[in-house]
């Protein structure tokens, strides 16, 4: 039986989608549900049944048969990979996602070593809120991701990247501008302009106001950090943003900020990978300079 369609196999089962396995896998919907029949026929057996809201599940042969697959798969890619670097060349394609509040600032540092040691690969970076990420690196859509708060899932790991400074940000005319810090008790005065409730960085910030018992006064709730920050920018309200994603606005001056005075108000940054899968040695070169301390400190 060829990789190929046990991969196809494997892709089914992860992405619980026929349509994203036929795009992983540059095939067809209906070449996809071919290899599965002819895998059925193969074994003799039923694999996969359908039950509520169509969702795919393997049956007691079929999960014996994804077992073994899987790790076939696996052990066939990190054989290719190996092959690839004994060659010395790194190319490929490699996609990075990140949510939009890490922005090109804070990246570029990487991107920049990354992309002059490494010419040959074709880099592609996209910005896309949290749970389509995490969805993109568990369908392998992307190879990895960078997002706050992170956790694990069933088809996704993680790796900590770095920390993010929160602070309070607002126009550099307020009544703040001229203070050098900022006591939490005092958000319950001013309008707040924040990101929806079900962000993760949201939530964090609910319970940092939870934590000092304030009652915020929120004129204002946006899914998208632009829009956010162009409402501190004409002064609808202040907010409560990481450091590194203002600094454009801080050297155009159309920002300023204060940090808090308790100052370990941070936001971790994560960056995913797809669970149980080798990473490709492009992708593997992008991780090591991601996670590399001097580069960090250099940034």
């Amino acid at each position: 039986m060829l990789i190929t369609s046990l991969k196809v196999f494997c892709d089914l089962i992860e992405t619980q989608s026929f349509s994203k396995t036929a795009v992983l896998n540059s095939v067809t919907q209906s070449a996809v549900s071919q290899q599965l029949k002819s895998i059925e026929k193969r074994q003799g057996k039923q694999l996969i049944e359908r039950v509520e809201k169509r969702r795919l599940t393997l049956t007691a042969e079929g999960e014996i048969f994804y077992s073994y697959a899987r790790d076939i798969v696996r052990r066939y890619e990190e054989m290719e990979h190996r092959i690839q670097a004994l060659g010395g060349v790194v190319s490929g394609t490699v996609r990075l996602a990140s949510i939009y509040s890490v922005g090109m600032l804070e990246l570029t540092p990487f991107l920049k070593t990354y992309l002059k040691a490494y010419p040959r690969v074709n880099f592609r970076l996209q910005y896309d809120q949290v749970n389509k990420i995490y969805d993109d690196v568990a369908n392998g859509e992307v190879d990895l991701g960078i997002v706050p708060y992170p956790r694990t899932q069933r088809n996704v790991d993680v790796m900590p990247f770095s920390q993010d400074k929160m602070v309070v940000a607002m126009h550099p005319d307020h009544d703040l501008a001229s203070r050098n810090a900022f006591l939490p008790q005092e958000l319950n005065k001013f309008p707040l302009v924040l990101f929806t409730p079900e962000t993760p960085t949201r939530r964090a910030i609910d319970q940092f106001l939870k934590k000092y018992k304030i009652r915020p006064n929120i004129v204002m709730e946006l899914d998208h950090i632009a829009p956010i920050k162009h409402a501190v920018e004409v002064d609808i309200g202040i907010s409560i943003l990481p450091l590194n994603s203002i600094e454009q606005e801080l050297a155009r001056k159309t920002l300023t900020y204060l940090h808090f005075v308790d100052r370990d108000f941070e936001r971790p940054l994560g960056i995913l990978f797809r669970k149980g899968r080798s990473l490709s040695i492009a992708t593997q070169k992008l991780l090591d300079i991601l996670l590399n301390s001097d580069q960090k400190l250099a940034s």
